[in-house]
């Protein structure tokens, strides 16, 4: 008997198991998911938390994840009884490439917002940004700018030119469409120690992606936070670099980072990744005019 009645237990908790996840699979998704790894940061990740939390626009999921911490980092997250929150743990420490991934790839959001563990989100800031990818169709990637921070230009264009040689955009003042990323399979090279935020970007540029940036300021840095993950942004800008110069010579990366002016605006020519107009100004104002014909 009483093992009829554990199995007809059994039964009713799988049941009921499979309701809740098919119930929690059919709730509406929230427009927006933040996605944010935090490591060792169990002290600063409060105010992190708290400035996505107060946000004005209610719509969103926030995806936490713990890349292995050995801290409080736990016991911070479970003070907060928020439904929106998601948090998960690596088992081990996997780096910065691989959380972001993992993050991303649990969002439900029509739009994916990041946010890093030592920075302070504005409180429009979600609101501004889902506010322009609604009303802006054409453009798949939007950053706002920083606090106190050089301004990252407006225009896709601008941002095309400085993405080439550096990362001119940022990480964590960006929100992105979800369904460009899947579209284009998107993902940080888990191979680079640093700059996988600029591989990113380069990756989503190389596909087609339009950038755009908000005039307003959206996040505040904290410049004073330890850098936990031990990191070499040379080795990694140069492996980056790599990548770029074979985008435009395959067989010799160095080939793009030796021509001149007019020849890399040759080779970018053929990757639309720049509007025709802005391409053609570029075109006139480095290319020499072929010599007049002698009559």
């Amino acid at each position: 008997m009483k093992k009829r009645l554990a199995a007809i237990f059994l039964v009713l908790f799988v049941a009921l198991s499979a309701l809740c996840y098919i119930g929690y699979r059919r709730q509406k998704a929230p427009a927006v998911s933040v996605v944010m790894l935090t490591y060792q940061r169990a002290d600063m990740l409060p105010k992190a938390l708290e400035s996505i939390l107060t946000q004005t626009f209610p719509d969103f999921e926030f995806i936490v994840i713990n890349d292995g911490s050995t801290d409080k980092t736990d016991e911070v997250i479970a003070r907060y009884k928020d439904s929106r929150i998601r948090y998960y743990k690596n088992s081990r420490n996997r780096g910065i490439a691989y959380s972001r991934n993992r993050a991303a790839s649990l969002a439900r959001g029509k739009y994916i917002m990041i946010m890093d563990d030592d920075d302070r989100s504005l409180p429009q800031r979600m609101a501004l940004q889902a506010d322009y990818l609604e009303k802006h169709p054409e453009t798949d990637i939007i950053a706002g700018q920083i606090k106190g921070l050089p301004r990252i230009p407006l225009q896709h264009d601008i941002i095309a030119v400085g993405l080439i040689q550096y990362n001119n955009f940022g990480n964590a003042n960006v929100m992105y469409r979800r369904s460009f990323a899947q579209k284009h399979n998107l993902r940080y090279d888990e191979n680079l120690s640093a700059s996988e935020d600029w591989d990113f970007w380069l990756q989503a540029l190389f596909a087609g992606g339009k950038f755009a940036a908000l005039p307003e300021d959206v996040l505040e840095r904290n410049g004073a936070s330890p850098k936990h993950y031990r990191v070499s942004y040379e080795d990694a800008n140069t492996a980056v670099r790599a990548k770029i110069g074979r985008r435009f010579s395959p067989s010799d990366a160095e080939t793009f980072y030796r021509a001149d002016g007019c020849e890399k605006l040759k080779m970018i020519a053929g990757k639309n990744i720049f509007s025709a107009g802005y391409l053609q100004k570029m075109l006139e104002a480095n290319c020499p005019s072929p010599p007049s014909a002698v009559r």
